[in-house]
């Protein structure tokens, strides 16, 4: 029975390094969020565009319209409704559409970050908020308000709350096409959840599963340790950890109460005593709320989920399904044709059906520097665009090796789409949407800093280098999208 070490003590020092993962997250919104100020006066001054002129380009024209004057457009029904509606809520009442965006973009994006650090711990939601293409974020898209919901709601599927999922589903959907990948992804989230998949080793948020854990303070059927410790049973061998890589824990030893739940006397229970070998009811509320206190905490593993449980999630999600079918049929008493959004895509976006390998090859012309030699810039992102699909492939992999089911299928699916269009477009945006990246990225990197005082000062420098790469990049980015250049 292989053990993790549990030390009751813990510096004062190391309580304020672990508790500030939501601090850490709020700081990084609101410096990215500067940054995207600071590049847009720059640019303004610069070049003399106006605020309409930076930040209503592209796409954000075509909401503008529809929030104005509805589907009058021969493509517009490409987008869907329920951007424009939110918009023109806001004008009824006086708020430019422009700034209403801005300011309903921003706090999305602050609600996304929210969702994203409860599903991966704050270094996810770091990462996604230092994505490249995170000016989508910030102007009147949809990627933020999308993001927002999406998150929530598998945040709330994976806790069991389906009602509350399938409404933030329903809302997606109303966003974009990318509502109908989402549902489909709950589905499956909704059949294998609980089924073994997460309960042996990491959890969504990069901890690892405690599935009745036994606990035995001091020496128990863990193992003997020092005195005071409390080893967490995982039923599966790993070597001993050094006394000085031991996993710390700032909470004082459990120890029964008639409540049944621990108290913290700060009484070291003996051996012998009947306290020695307690259940994991005893250690489940603390070790809860440890988990949200530290950025790899351990999360519980949630009970497995019945067939009732599995029929009520399904029907919960017939909200979503039917949010979507509203919009099939309002587009065919419009159009008369229950095909009209994909005709719409593929008369205003190069997006018709195109084998994988010939998609490749067009985006691989496009991506040289000779294709569009007035606009430079465009190679580049076309490039990007490459680099974007081999991190959703990647990823998708990465999810079906751990057995992640509805996380691969809700990236697998998109990369599936982007990939028949008739080149990779809108991909750098798209990877916004994909979560599961994050989370991995924060899985890799949360562990490994108990070290060395000269290896984490190394690592410290290459995160911090990191950052800064990424805020260079993220800057570019919002540069291309406020100068009026093609940004993806």
């Amino acid at each position: 029975m292989a053990s993790v070490t549990v030390r009751p003590e813990l510096p004062a020092a190391s309580v304020h390094r672990v508790r500030d993962g939501g601090r850490l997250v709020v700081q990084t919104w609101l410096i990215t969020r500067l940054l995207l100020v600071g590049v847009a006066l720059w640019v303004g001054v610069t070049t003399g565009r106006s605020a309409t002129e930076m930040l209503a380009n592209w796409d954000v024209q075509h909401y503008f319209a529809i929030a104005a004057n509805g589907y009058t457009g021969g493509n517009d029904i490409a987008f869907f409704p329920g951007w424009p509606l939110a918009l023109r809520a806001f004008a009824a009442v006086g708020v430019p559409m422009l700034w209403a965006g801005v300011a309903l973009a921003a706090i999305c994006s602050a609600l996304a970050a929210a969702a994203l650090h409860r599903l991966g711990g704050p270094i996810a939601a770091v990462l996604w908020l230092l994505a490249p293409t995170t000016v989508f974020t910030f102007v009147p898209y949809t990627e933020a308000p999308f993001c927002a919901a999406a998150f929530w709601a598998w945040e709330r599927a994976t806790r069991g709350r389906w009602g509350a999922a399938a409404g933030l589903a329903a809302v997606a959907c109303t966003l974009r096409v990318s509502g109908l990948f989402l549902l489909g992804a709950l589905v499956i989230l909704a059949l294998t959840q609980g089924r073994g998949n997460r309960s042996v080793g990491r959890g969504a948020a990069g901890s690892f599963g405690l599935a009745g854990a036994g606990v035995s303070p001091g020496s128990g059927a863990a193992g003997s340790g020092p005195a005071g410790t409390v080893r967490f049973s995982f039923g599966h061998p790993a070597p001993a950890v050094p006394a000085r890589r031991r996993w710390q824990w700032r909470r004082r030893s459990p120890q029964p109460s008639t409540s049944g739940w621990p108290s913290h006397s700060g009484q070291r229970p003996t051996s012998g005593s009947a306290s020695a070998s307690v259940g994991w009811a005893n250690v489940s509320r603390p070790l809860a709320e440890w988990s949200r206190t530290t950025i790899t905490g351990f999360r519980p593993v949630p009970p497995p989920v019945t067939r009732r449980q599995r029929v009520r999630a399904l029907v919960w999600l017939i909200i979503p399904a039917l949010t979507l079918f509203a919009y099939a049929v309002y587009l065919h008493q419009l159009t008369g044709d229950w095909n009209a959004w994909y005709r719409a895509q593929s008369a205003g976006w190069p997006r018709g059906f195109t084998w994988p390998w010939v998609s490749l090859q067009h985006t691989i012309e496009a991506a040289t520097s000779t294709a569009y030699p007035a606009f430079p810039e465009w190679s580049w992102v076309f490039r990007a665009e490459i680099i974007s699909m081999a991190v959703g492939i990647v990823v998708t992999l990465a999810c079906l090796a751990r057995r992640r089911w509805a996380e691969a299928s809700w990236v697998g699916v998109q990369v599936l789409a982007f990939s028949c269009s008739y080149w990779f477009l809108s991909v750098n945006r798209a990877v916004l949407l994909w979560f599961p990246l994050f989370i991995l990225i924060g899985e890799a990197l949360s562990g490994g800093w108990n070290v060395s005082p000269g290896r984490r000062r190394f690592r410290i420098l290459l995160t911090v280098l990191g950052c800064a790469v990424a805020a260079v990049v993220l800057c570019f980015w919002a540069w291309l999208f406020y100068t009026g250049r093609w940004a993806s």
